[in-house]
């Protein structure tokens, strides 16, 4: 925001499902023409407590939010109590900007992005095959987490696993601790096939169908490496089947593609080539950011 010639204050939030920390008197104190919210638990859990929205909303000062939804909820069930209060939210997900578009919400889809400052090229010699970057989100059973039994059906590929918390979820799979973007990029770097697994913990069916976008989609093409991640028109819009790999939401389909594009080094550097390109092209935050402003100006 600042790079784009904004002045910005910041206001500390002790945690986000604390209720009551954005006072009447920071509006009175910062005099803010817009005010941006990191996540929606600010409205959902009364961080904003009624008295200060109600002063905001007075004041006809606009609220945007630039995130995605709560798992542990339906989206469509916060339309009143959370997005309505917001003037400008700029969503992660199409299907999600339709649905809240069709309840009278004033959302725009916004892709994620990524800072070329953290996510540099890197290239190193590929010695490791396949891995996963990631933590493991809780909510519902390992049984039934699909990131689990996908990243396991590949353990005869010996798949390497980076992030803590998957240590307890993972049988037979080597899990290893990762920390900084540093650490990513060398991954990501010494991996022939990075693997992104965009389902979404959660014990609703509202969210079966449904996929995240994780940064990680646009933070190994910015290293100039390869991507295989699952197919879904909403991703193919977004990159087309010539810069990143895609397989089909089943195992049998995974490992199909895994061991074509371990194999494959020219197609795997080629489509990497490409996906640097676009992203550089249209996906970094200052892309987003400058879009999204566009549209308050307007």
């Amino acid at each position: 925001m600042e790079n784009l010639g904004h002045k910005v204050d910041y206001l500390f939030i002790e945690h986000k499902t604390k209720s009551n920390q954005i006072h009447i008197d920071h509006i009175k104190r910062y005099k803010p023409d817009l005010i941006w919210l990191l996540n929606p638990f600010y409205i959902s859990c009364k961080g904003i407590n009624s008295d200060t929205m109600n002063f905001i909303k007075s004041k006809k000062i606009p609220i945007a939010m630039y995130g995605t939804f709560n798992v542990a909820v339906p989206y469509m069930e916060w339309v009143d109590k959370v997005w309505r209060k917001i003037d400008f939210l700029f969503v992660l997900h199409k299907q999600m900007e339709i649905d809240l578009r069709e309840a009278g919400i004033n959302a725009y889809y916004t892709p994620l992005g990524f800072y070329p400052s953290q996510y540099s090229k890197k290239k190193y010699k590929k010695t490791i095959d396949v891995s996963f970057m990631g933590n493991a989100m809780g909510g519902i059973p390992a049984s039934m987490d699909k990131r689990v039994m996908y990243i396991s059906s590949l353990k005869d590929y010996n798949i390497r696993v980076y992030g803590k918390s998957f240590i307890k979820r993972l049988k037979d799979i080597n899990v290893e601790e990762y920390n900084g973007h540093q650490k990513q990029r060398q991954v990501y770097a010494r991996t022939k096939v990075n693997l992104s697994l965009p389902f979404i913990n959660s014990p609703h069916p509202f969210y079966f169908d449904k996929y995240h976008q994780k940064n990680r989609l646009y933070e190994i093409p910015a290293t100039g490496n390869f991507l295989l991640t699952v197919r879904n028109q909403e991703f193919l819009d977004l990159f087309g089947e010539d810069t990143i790999g895609f397989y089909d939401d089943n195992i049998e389909s995974l490992r199909e593609n895994v061991s074509r594009y371990i194999k494959d080094k020219t197609t795997r550097e080629e489509m990497a080539k490409r996906a640097y390109k676009l992203v550089h092209q249209k996906y970094t935050y200052q892309h987003a950011f400058n879009k999204m402003f566009k549209i308050i100006e307007s």
